[in-house]
């Protein structure tokens, strides 16, 4: 009888969980919706004027030899360093310093205000142009970047000076790299 019971017992269990399954759902669509993608049109337009207006700047700038990053942004060198190849990677300790300005010329933050900062390439949370252009310098190296707002604070700016969607001018200088050592 007792093993009765526990079969009975056992057949109910299994019975009761193949009646309690869900019907398999399929994801939910979402389209996108007239705001995302007006939204959309005002970011591409803003990105095509700041452009415009960067590239007119560097054109009637006859004084220096801008280059295109390749990450959006353009710049030039106000000091080389001839003798070295390395350029910081991912994980490298740089100590540094910089300022940043409006496009009009006008300083935001300064060199005083900022000091020498240790900067960890890759893995502390700075605007992606400073986190690209840190990568294009040697040690010793300074130079000029033209940020369009999308490589800078862009939407949200910094909470602090730097309002939304501000393009920027960032003077770089990089004073020392420590290389991160590799086992």
């Amino acid at each position: 009888m007792p093993r009765f019971l526990i079969h009975i017992i056992i057949i109910t269990l299994l019975w009761s969980c193949k009646n309690n399954r869900q019907a398999v759902r399929e994801p939910v669509q979402h389209q996108k919706s007239h705001i995302d993608m007006e939204s959309v049109r005002h970011n591409q337009e803003l990105n095509r004027r700041e452009e415009a207006y960067i590239l007119k700047m560097i054109k009637q700038d006859s004084l220096h030899h801008y280059i295109d990053s390749g990450h959006g942004f353009w710049y030039y060198f106000l000091k080389q360093n001839t003798k070295s190849k390395e350029q910081p990677k991912a994980g490298d300790k740089v100590l540094l310093n910089y300022q940043i300005k409006d496009l009009s010329g006008n300083i935001i933050y300064s060199f005083d205000e900022i000091g020498e900062k240790t900067y960890r390439v890759d893995h502390e949370n700075y605007f992606r142009g400073f986190r690209e252009a840190v990568k294009l310098l040697k040690e010793g190296e300074a130079a000029v970047f033209i940020f369009p707002s999308s490589a800078a604070y862009g939407f949200h700016g910094d909470e602090k000076k730097i309002g939304t969607n501000v393009p920027l001018i960032m003077e770089l200088k990089i004073i020392k790299i420590n290389k991160q050592k590799t086992d």
